[in-house]
């Protein structure tokens, strides 16, 4: 019975997400930037369901773009937001909380572009990447008409966005089909991002205090602090779970070949890797492993590690001007981006 619980907690829940999605309720603005956000210069104007994609294959929700852009300004550096939910559920909306870090970084002089794309198991890889390199391809040739900067484009991701980013980045096949190169991006930010897809089940532990052991506390809550916690003896419950299957199948030379980590090579674009102290399995450990991948590349990389946040919190508490998180992005487009109308 414990074992059926956990695999609920760990897969079911999300098919639960995944239908409230369908349903739009993602569309209610439950979270919101923080009222002690700090200074915002710029007002913020939304335009929301673009279409990115056009022709027979259309689709009606997920392949569309909300937009925040800093009001009436032009040549502003522009960040494509690509939304996490292991590549099954989610949306660039998810109740206001990528909304939320869309609309604060218009705040400060920087458009948002908030992608949807296909989800599995409608879909499998690499129709997730494909989606983005075509919405990335529509901010290329579409965003000066709304005041952005085409030679300024960032990508930022959080958890399967961050894969899906960095493997738009390290793999140009993708970007190549779109009729663009890695030399439209300016920079690269992942957050929590998983680079290396290991074949097989993945094993771990429900509790305890081993490198491959979950706890629902990394997950939660979705804003706020929350540092690791002092790992108690309480008992474990092993498990093997499929992490990886419903996206990517189970061949393990599709997952070695959507794997970014495989395709590091120089003249990559700067990137900024991201994770929290209380992070989910595996996932520290992957940074390190992709960031030294980059430097043997000679590569551009910085990393972060984030106290007090866990894998939600902190990509959604990135919506206030004294956030670590808020302050290493702004830092790092406004390092390259040089001279813009943005806030300094």
């Amino acid at each position: 019975m414990f074992r059926r619980l956990a695999r609920w907690l760990l897969l079911g829940m999300p098919t639960l997400l995944l239908a409230a999605s369908a349903c739009h309720v993602t569309d209610m603005a439950i979270w919101s930037p923080t009222p002690n956000a700090g200074p915002a210069p710029f007002e913020v104007a939304e335009v929301r369901d673009v279409v990115y994609r056009s022709g027979p294959e259309k689709d009606p929700y997920r392949r569309r773009v909300d937009l925040f852009l800093p009001k009436g300004q032009r040549g502003f550096p522009v960040v494509v937001l690509v939304h996490g939910g292991a590549w099954i559920i989610g949306d660039n909306r998810c109740c206001g909380l990528y909304s939320s870090v869309g609309q604060f970084l218009a705040s400060q002089g920087i458009g948002a572009i908030l992608p949807n794309y296909r989800l599995s198991p409608g879909v499998t890889h690499p129709a997730h990447v494909e989606d983005i390199a075509q919405a990335v391809a529509w901010a290329k040739k579409h965003i000066v008409e709304y005041g952005g900067r085409p030679d300024q484009i960032f990508l930022v991701g959080h958890s399967a966005g961050g894969h899906l980013v960095t493997l738009l980045a390290t793999d140009d096949r993708y970007l190549i089909a779109q009729g663009l190169t890695t030399d439209d991006i300016r920079g690269v930010v992942a957050v929590s991002g998983v680079y290396h897809l290991p074949p097989g089940p993945v094993h771990g532990t429900l509790g305890g205090s081993s490198a491959q052991a979950f706890h629902v506390d990394e997950v939660i809550p979705v804003r706020g602090t929350s540092p690791v916690p002092k790992r108690a003896a309480w008992p474990t419950m092993s498990l093997d779970l499929n992490l990886y299957g419903m996206a990517f199948g189970d061949d393990p030379r599709v997952r070695e070949d959507a794997s970014p980590l495989n395709h590091v090579h120089p003249r990559l674009p700067p990137f900024l890797l991201i994770n929290a102290d209380n992070e989910l399995p595996t996932l520290a450990g992957m940074t390190e492993e992709f960031q030294r991948a980059l430097l043997a590349a000679g590569c551009d990389v910085r990393v972060m590690r984030i106290p007090d946040r866990n894998h939600s919190s902190v990509m959604f508490h990135a919506v206030s001007s004294d956030d670590p998180v808020a302050v290493g992005i702004l830092s790092f487009i406004r390092e390259l981006s040089g001279p813009y109308a943005g806030a300094r």
